[in-house]
């Protein structure tokens, strides 16, 4: 009688702690918004980008670099740009070559960082004849989910890539298109109207490289229609989430940060695993009798 009260207990105990674990997975939730502009989310790091071109949250630095496809007569291939800056109003790109007319304020031909924003369009990050992009460059892998924009002018409409290849990227010398052959990820085409703020796009990728770009006809983005017209806008902060957050067996991430709940599957291993030993403390006992 002692013997089966004993393997009773030890088996019941055991499906009370699975059930439990399991009743916690299923209740347990992962931040993926953080509104652009800043959260109190405790799950969610802000970078903002006020007249500098760095910022250090969490831990975790990331820098701008800007893009644009000025090479080619045609305007096809990447290459540097400058990135600008205007303190609450947020980054801009300034391109290496500029249409006729703002030659003044398009000056240089290397790349870099510069606090001149030069003539419309060359302050904001648009798609006037060439498409503006910048690369937010991070130390540690994260999942961005929105940017916050100070300033927009007639239309915001978005492009969002992520770098999910091997190693360094490469845009230099390549076509927008080209980059979704060498490790680039469409994140999404996006409608961001007139307005200023939070510009969502809301994904479960994780990278250490995230290109954010005025709307891109050359990456999916549709040819004609409202998206279709010029969009000029500039970026004062980015939102997302670190890997320290991030669902166990997160693609990037190595199995997911600390303190994250077990998977399904895992917790029926261990639920197992609790009535093997209660089979095992029960034969112990029989023989020991």
């Amino acid at each position: 009688m002692t013997e089966k009260i004993s393997h009773k207990m030890i088996t019941t105990g055991a499906l009370a702690i699975s059930m439990g674990l399991m009743a916690g997975a299923a209740q347990a939730t992962f931040n993926s918004n953080c509104s652009g502009g800043g959260s109190s989310n405790p799950n969610c790091d802000t970078w903002t980008f006020n007249n500098t071109y760095t910022n250090t949250q969490g831990g975790i630095s990331a820098s701008a670099t800007g893009w644009a496809n000025t090479v080619g007569s045609a305007n096809v291939n990447l290459e540097t740009a400058y990135v600008t800056q205007n303190g609450s109003a947020g980054l801009g790109v300034r391109n290496n070559d500029c249409p006729s007319g703002f030659a003044s304020n398009c000056t240089g031909t290397g790349s870099g960082t510069d606090v001149s924003e030069g003539t419309s369009p060359e302050h904001a990050i648009d798609n006037n004849e060439r498409v503006d992009s910048i690369m937010f460059t991070f130390s540690q892998k994260v999942n961005l989910t929105s940017f916050n924009a100070g300033w927009v002018s007639g239309d915001s409409d978005y492009t969002v890539l992520a770098y999910t290849g091997s190693g360094t990227p490469t845009l230099a010398g390549l076509s927008y298109s080209g980059l979704l052959s060498n490790g680039w990820s469409l994140i999404g085409n996006y409608n961001g109207t007139s307005s200023t703020g939070a510009h969502d796009f809301v994904n479960s990728t994780y990278s250490s490289y995230w290109l954010i770009g005025a709307y891109n006809t050359m990456v999916g983005g549709a040819a004609n229609g409202a998206n279709a017209t010029d969009d000029y806008f500039k970026l004062i902060a980015l939102s997302g989430c670190t890997c320290a957050n991030a669902p166990p067996g997160t693609p990037g991430c190595g199995g997911g940060g600390g303190g994250g709940v077990p998977e399904p599957g895992t917790l029926l291993l261990m639920s197992a695993g609790f009535i093997g030993l209660a089979r095992i403390n029960r034969r112990r006992q029989v023989v020991g009798a």
